[in-house]
């Protein structure tokens, strides 16, 4: 029939050369005794409508020459969640300098060259993107090469047990950065009580600022929050763990740091600033852009403390679901 001539004739063309005689005519008895066998049960010779309607059964010409062709893929299911893993990696290398770069940008007139912020915006997502796809198609590249080579059963099978990472437990605190957060809280408390002193008066070499009378809530509320950090970060460097009650204290004091830090931002605390050969107007005027930007910071200052607060606030939960005991099931009768 001429229908799947012209069948068989679109299905070769999606062949290897090397293979479409001998598929073709695999593939040509097997439709013939399909028509014979339906032609049978009728009793009659199919119509035009009846072999198109066996033929689509089959599938388009491009698939079913696919059925027969092996299969290929770019990554392979082994190499797969390596890759996933390396481009993820490269992205957040890649991305978070470049939007620390257009932010400074955008905020800093002398990098700006001139150009006003929404054409630095688009220069620089512009850059970024490009840069991105580069890198993408490079480690693709890679992988791909490394697909259709030996390395990858190399790299996946030349591996040894005891070279394995060391078994972390999950309520684990690392010793070492409880034994940084000591020491930068000891360095922080010591210059603390030195240099800045509970006075109204602070005195910064040439410079001198007067505070507000409620700066002394201020002075002891860090001093106090920084010794109760160099306690906590003790404790947890004799038991390295996380338990409820830590979560709940390292919580209580990042919310009671977080609104003196706040608080702070918006006390208006410098009235007074003086320097040599500074005139008196000038010198308001730097005790007004002290505040207004201090102020200004408030919004962001209340996101990251938030930020932080809710981190806190999911280790807590995250922790009582781990050490809550699980229900006993039934003996087996």
């Amino acid at each position: 029939m001429e229908l799947i001539d012209r069948y068989l004739q679109a299905v070769r063309f999606w062949l290897p050369r090397k293979q479409q005689d001998d598929l073709i005519a695999e593939l040509s008895e097997d439709i013939r005794a399909q028509v014979e066998e339906r032609a049978a049960e009728l009793g009659r010779p199919l119509r035009d409508e009846e072999v198109e309607a066996l033929l689509r059964q089959r599938g388009s010409p491009m698939l079913v020459a696919n059925r027969y062709l092996p299969q290929q893929v770019l990554i392979g299911p082994l190499l797969f969640p390596i890759y996933w893993f390396v481009l993820k990696v490269v992205t957040l290398c890649m991305l978070i300098p470049m939007l620390l770069g257009w932010i400074l940008t955008l905020v800093s007139p002398a990098l700006s060259s001139g150009n006003p912020w929404p054409a630095r915006v688009g220069s620089t997502l512009s850059q970024i993107g490009s840069a991105w796809f580069v890198a993408m198609g490079v480690v693709t590249l890679i992988f791909a090469i490394l697909e259709r080579t030996d390395a990858k059963t190399q790299l996946l099978e030349t591996w040894n047990p005891r070279k394995l990472p060391p078994l972390r437990h999950p309520h684990t605190i690392p010793r070492s950065s409880s034994a940084i957060e000591i020491g930068v809280n000891l360095c922080v408390a010591v210059w603390w009580a030195a240099n800045i002193g509970s006075p109204l008066a602070m005195h910064l070499g040439p410079l001198h600022l007067t505070l507000a009378p409620v700066w002394n809530w201020f002075f002891w509320a860090i001093l106090l929050l920084t010794v109760a950090n160099i306690g906590f970060a003790a404790v947890n460097l004799v038991h390295p763990y996380w338990t409820v009650r830590r979560v709940v204290f390292r919580l209580l004091v990042d919310i009671a740091g977080s609104v003196f830090f706040c608080w702070l931002l918006k006390a208006n605390i410098v009235v007074g600033f003086a320097a040599p050969q500074l005139s008196p107007g000038r010198a308001l005027a730097v005790v007004n852009g002290m505040n207004f930007w201090m102020a200004r910071m408030f919004p962001w200052a209340v996101i990251v403390c938030v930020a932080i607060a809710l981190g806190n606030a999911w280790r807590l939960v995250w922790l009582k679901r781990r050490t809550r005991p699980r229900p006993m099931r039934p003996a087996a009768v």
